[in-house]
């Protein structure tokens, strides 16, 4: 699996833009000491107006009151912007800097936990099974580069609006620690098909006659590896091994292509979707520790 690098935020920021997104760097003697970031959340907005940010420190510049300075700065715009609370986060396997933000008067909220699957040593075998008796009981799985081969420009966009209205309940039901603000036709459409970076023929969509019943995006990252950036069933459809069927069916295709990893994202809370994905034999990496705090109005 590839480490994220520079190019990776690039594509992200290109595919989710921020005007409200301010960034600080501290130069140090060798080079960059410290950052720090704060923004409206790009995708990912509240609906009281809670800012996101973080900071970093490099190690041989720790202990000099950067990150304190840095702290400082994005909380004072997080201030002056009427923020009720700042948002950050930190990986459970530095626990340092958990126990730094704590002092700072930050709590635990929630966590998100990245897996990752090596397609090499995929084998779908074991799950023919569960995909069979999800198309015996009637619904098709196809890909996204299907459904949308030879459609005329109407047909896409009608396509593109039938999947935004089918995300939106599947997004309202992620236990999110803090809820976030219902993405606009725009804002998904951009998001999914405008960047380039969707992979149509490892996503996957479950049709139950015209019906949308579920699908999985894949989006590419880096070079060798994938992304699935959701996998939902709509409510009436879950319980029915359908998740499961279709991310089989989209890692199967992944693989077919050549590429050697796939990674997703999950809420801790969303049990379900982290036991299907430990059943496909997804390996966890440290969670992400959602972090907040009240900000008062000094």
């Amino acid at each position: 699996m590839e480490y994220q690098d520079a190019e990776e935020w690039r594509i992200w920021e290109r595919m989710a833009p921020d005007d409200t997104e301010i960034r600080i760097v501290i130069d140090g003697p060798n080079g960059i000491a410290g950052t720090g970031h704060i923004g409206a959340g790009a995708m990912m907005r509240h609906p009281d107006g809670a800012q996101n940010g973080g900071v970093s420190v490099f190690r041989a510049d720790r202990g000099k009151g950067i990150g304190s300075a840095l702290l400082g700065a994005i909380e004072d715009e997080a201030r002056r912007r009427s923020a009720p609370r700042l948002l950050a986060g930190a990986s459970a396997a530095h626990p340092f800097a958990l126990e730094w933000a704590r002092k700072r008067g930050y709590r635990e909220i929630g966590r998100r936990i990245e897996s990752y699957v090596e397609l090499a040593t995929f084998e779908p075998a074991p799950f023919a099974a569960r995909v069979a008796q999800v198309r015996a009981s009637g619904l098709q799985l196809r890909t996204f580069a299907e459904v949308l081969e030879g459609r005329s420009d109407e047909d896409r966009e009608a396509f593109f609006r039938a999947m935004y209205e089918a995300q939106h309940p599947i997004w309202e039901d992620v236990p999110w620690a803090t809820r976030t603000e219902p993405w606009t036709y725009e804002q998904f459409r951009r998001m999914t098909f405008g960047t380039g970076q969707l992979i149509a023929d490892a996503s996957v969509i479950a049709y139950d006659g015209e019906r949308i019943a579920g699908f999985t995006t894949t989006g590419r990252r880096q070079s060798k590896d994938a992304y699935t950036w959701i996998t939902g069933t709509t409510r009436e459809y879950r319980g029915r091994g359908l998740a499961t069927a279709m991310k089989v069916d989209a890692l199967s295709r992944a693989k077919a292509k050549g590429l050697r990893a796939m990674l997703t994202t999950n809420d801790e809370p969303n049990v379900a979707m982290r036991g299907i994905n430990a059943k496909l034999g997804y390996q966890m990496l440290p969670a992400h520790v959602q972090l907040e705090k009240i900000l008062s109005r000094s």
